[in-house]
């Protein structure tokens, strides 16, 4: 209780006149960690300059506890390819208003810039929690905004969710699911990758089927239409550029083109994007992509299907350095708070 009276006293102090990103950086002794995430992930200037924000500031203390829970989650925050996911937890801790703690009430819930909700709790002694933290220290003012010190990180639910899992979880892409089953891919989609998955909506299958029952298809072609789709690493949407090419783990090319704010792979339309996963990140698509290799046809009920020899899905690697016909979508992704736009974690 003693530090928690001369940190707060010591924030208070340091707050006057200085932005929310000010504050954090000039206790360095608590906030060391969020400082060195929010400037890797680049989102030091947006915090600084976005005013009237609500800022949840886990203390070292709270990340060092989330490696001794979950190592994995912190050392992939820390790699460049993963800098979409690290955004996104970051944002998890910051809301669009701010929240002083006499307005919170017990069971109030608001959407975090990550685009999850928090859930916040009120005792009888007027303590605040987010989540599952802690508000350590309430109500620091900052010139363009408010922070809240918490004992814990909020994680988005993404964290607990691989691919294969953010798909269930969704109807329009049931088709695609039972696919990946019947394929025996569902295992390595849970994997540890990273991938990039370009999921066809149920309408395109039905489409791109064309009336042929899912049973009497030749499973290694849907396999190989299938790992068509998939991409080793993380591709987020911002490094998309016209003519980029990427090899798929299938072993031939996707290209990628633009029109204004538009996106499309092999000409068809990205309808949403960065749908984020434990590992890797789903973008869904209108149409089934075909390969130019390959066309999916539905064996004859008298003659059984060719047999093809079996694919196999490489290790994950990161996506390739740029060339003239490659570029790499390890980059990190700048976001603005204006939009922070692609319906992150929520379409799923």
């Amino acid at each position: 209780m003693k530090l928690n009276l001369v940190v707060s006293a010591l924030l208070v102090g340091y707050s006057v006149g200085q932005n929310v990103v000010e504050v954090a950086v000039s206790m360095p002794e608590t906030f060391s960690t969020l400082v060195s995430f929010v400037q890797f992930a680049q989102l030091a200037t947006t915090l600084s300059e976005t005013q009237g924000i609500t800022v949840f500031a886990p203390t070292d203390a709270a990340f060092a506890g989330l490696i001794q829970v979950a190592p994995e989650v912190v050392t992939n925050l820390g790699d460049a390819q993963w800098s979409t996911h690290l955004q996104n937890v970051l944002l998890n801790h910051v809301l669009p208003v701010e929240v002083p703690s006499k307005d919170v009430t017990d069971g109030l819930t608001a959407t975090a810039l990550s685009g999850e909700e928090l859930t916040f709790g009120k005792n009888s002694k007027g303590a605040v929690s987010v989540g599952a933290a802690k508000v350590e220290i309430a109500d620091v003012e900052a010139s363009n905004g408010v922070i809240h010190v918490i004992d814990n990180v909020l994680i988005p639910s993404w964290v607990t969710n691989s691919i294969v899992d953010r798909a269930a979880a969704t109807p329009a892409l049931s088709t695609l699911v039972q696919l990946v089953g019947a394929a025996g891919l569902e295992a390595t989609l849970k994997g540890p990758g990273p991938f990039t998955v370009f999921a066809p909506t149920n309408d395109a299958f039905v489409k791109f089927l064309d009336g042929a029952d899912i049973a009497s298809l030749d499973i290694e072609e849907v396999k190989s239409i299938l790992l068509y789709h998939v991409v080793s690493g993380i591709a987020p949407a911002a490094a998309i550029t016209d003519g980029l090419m990427l090899p798929t783990v299938q072993g031939e090319d996707i290209t990628f083109s633009l029109m204004g704010d538009a996106a499309m792979v092999n000409g068809e339309n990205i309808v949403l994007t960065d749908i984020l996963a434990n590992n890797g990140i789903v973008h869904v698509i209108d149409e089934v992509l075909t390969m130019p290799s390959m066309t999916l046809e539905v064996p004859d009920a008298t003659t059984p299907p060719t047999k093809k020899k079996e694919d196999t899905m490489p290790e994950a690697t990161t996506p390739p350095t740029s060339s003239s016909s490659r570029t790499s979508f390890a980059a990190a992704a700048t976001v603005t708070l204006l939009g922070f736009g692609v319906a992150i974690g929520n379409a799923f």
